[in-house]
This record gives C-alpha cells, structure tokens and sequence, in this order.
C-alpha cells in the first residue's frame, strides 16, 4: 500500500513536470507560430481542430452532471479562441520571455481578483505580497520594452494581459462549477471546433493552404495534440497526486524554462531586465501560493507518516 502511494505520487511528480515542460514549449511555439506564414486564426483552428479529433472517441465518457450546456458555452468562450487569439496575438509583437512572465505572472492576480469577487475569498497577508512582487516583475518587463523594445512591443503585452484574464476566469469557473478535466475539454475543444472553425473558414485572414507542411503539422502536432490534449490530463491527474498547490508551484518555473527554451529555439537572448523580471516574478508567485504550499507540504508529510505505521 505504502509503496502503491509513492509510486502514484511520484508519477504525479512526473507528470507535473511534463506539463511545465509543455506549457513552457507551447509558449515557444505559439511563438514560432505567430511569426510563421501560418495566420494567428489559422494556428487557433488547427490547435481546435486536432484537439477535437482527439476528445471525439471520449465524449461518451463525459459527466453532464455539472456541466450543462449553458456552462459548456461559457468555458468554450473564456477559455477557447478568444484566449488562444490573445496569446497568439501577444506573439506578434514581443518575445517569449515577455509572454511568459505577463501572462504566467499576473495569472495570480487574476484570479486573486475573481475568486474574491465571486467566492466572497479573502486576499491574504501572503497574496497581497506576492502579487507586489509580481507588479514588479512585470513592470521592469514593461519598462525594458518601452526603452529598449521594439516599436509595437507594449501591443503584445496588453494582449499577453487579455490572455491571462480569460484564462484566470477559465480556471475560477472550472474551480466553481466542479467540473473534470475531460469534461472541460469536450467543452472547449468541442464547442470551439463547431462554432470557431466555421468562422475561421468563412471570414478570417488565412494562408494554410500556402503554409509550409512542416509548420502546418507542428502546429496541429503541438498544439492540438500536446499542449490543448495530453497537457489537459497530465495536469487533472498531477493536482489528484500531488495536490494543486505543489502542482501551481512547479508552474511558477514556467517563465524562466520558456526564456531558456528561447534562447536556442529562437535566437531571442533575454536582456537583463527581462532576466530580472522572471526572478521576481517567480518569486512572486511562489510567495502567492506561500502558506497553502507549505499546509500541503506538512499534509503530504503526515499521510505518509501514517501510512508507514499503518
């Protein structure tokens, strides 16, 4: 039994670090894709497209029982292609390391914001510190485009803000309603295939017929398959393991992998400031997650302690 446990907790280890692996990867490569010859609408319906190929064979497996279908449309909105759009767009104008620290780093304040409004939560002494410290972060990225960037660049961190919003109001939602990992992507994937894809093809700016194959296939390999897909389970199945706090933890490194995933995949050398804003912004989030990182901590510790004796 003993032995049972740790294996799951340490596949659930695993696991979360494959998912900070993918989620610093699908930066990089929304990257690549944004300045491809592929459209930003065009890297959205193969991301939808793909993903729902996916979900297809396990809609059958679906608990409607907390999702109706009033909040299967609300989750494909806040967190289908308007947020995917946001992100994409961001990367038109500004590097990786930008995206990854806005968007990773106000994510917590976000969602400090709505769960206070919409679950009544209080901030905190902890949050409250950890949120100053990630204004920080972000501000010393955001001085460092204006004085040192290039002409556009602050654009993309106001769509890198627009992503980290829906994307909080996503996750706040997911929390409230209760809903499963496979349920919310049937949701998002699903209905965003139906209801995107259309109006992609129909109405939005598009060069996929004239896209090299090898950019058209990464992006449907990477983003329909592995970040929008395998990410969605690894990370429901880590939080089950390890719990959501370590697992939030293990995220925090996401800025500084995706900066150093950047560097050779792309050429993008960080500048000091933007190296400095990842160390804070970190930093920040771990300090966020402060006193419940350290309860689960001792919570993991005790049921192991328990199940030794036992």
């Amino acid at each position: 039994m003993t032995a049972s446990i740790r294996n799951e907790s340490l596949f659930g280890l695993v696991a979360g670090l494959l998912v900070l692996f993918i989620f610093s990867g699908t930066l990089v490569v929304s990257r690549i894709g944004a300045i491809s010859s592929l459209t930003i609408y065009d890297v959205a319906a193969l991301r939808f497209g793909v993903a729902a190929l996916c979900v297809l064979p396990f809609i059958y497996k679906v608990s409607w029982i907390n999702l109706t279908w009033y909040r299967a449309f609300v989750l494909a909105v806040i967190g289908g292609a308007i947020f995917a759009l946001f992100l994409l767009g961001g990367f038109i104008y500004a590097p990786v390391a930008d995206g990854g620290i806005i968007v990773n780093g106000t994510m917590p304040i976000f969602a400090a914001i709505f769960t206070w409004f919409i679950f009544g939560e209080g901030i905190g002494r902890w949050r409250i510190a950890g949120i100053s410290l990630i204004v920080i972060g972000v501000a010393a990225t955001g001085w460092d485009a204006l004085e040192f960037g290039v002409p556009g660049q602050w654009k993309g961190h106001l769509l890198f803000l627009g992503a980290a919003a829906f994307n909080s109001a996503f996750l706040t939602a997911v929390r409230g309603w209760k809903i499963g990992a496979l349920e919310s992507l049937v949701a998002v994937m699903g209905l965003n295939s139906l209801i995107y894809l259309p109006i992609w093809w129909l109405f939005l700016p598009s060069n996929i017929t004239g896209a090299p194959l090898q950019e058209i296939l990464l992006q449907g390999i990477y983003q329909g398959i592995v970040a929008a897909f395998v990410a969605g389970f690894m990370i429901a199945y880590a939080a089950r393991t390890i719990g959501s706090t370590h697992q939030a933890a293990i995220m925090s490194g996401a800025p500084s992998l995706a900066l150093l995933l950047a560097i050779p995949l792309l050429g993008e050398i960080p500048t000091l400031l933007s190296i400095l804003g990842v160390i804070i912004v970190t930093l920040g989030i771990l300090v966020t997650l402060g006193p419940n990182l350290l309860k689960s901590s001792i919570s993991n510790i005790s049921k192991s302690n328990k199940n030794i004796k036992s």
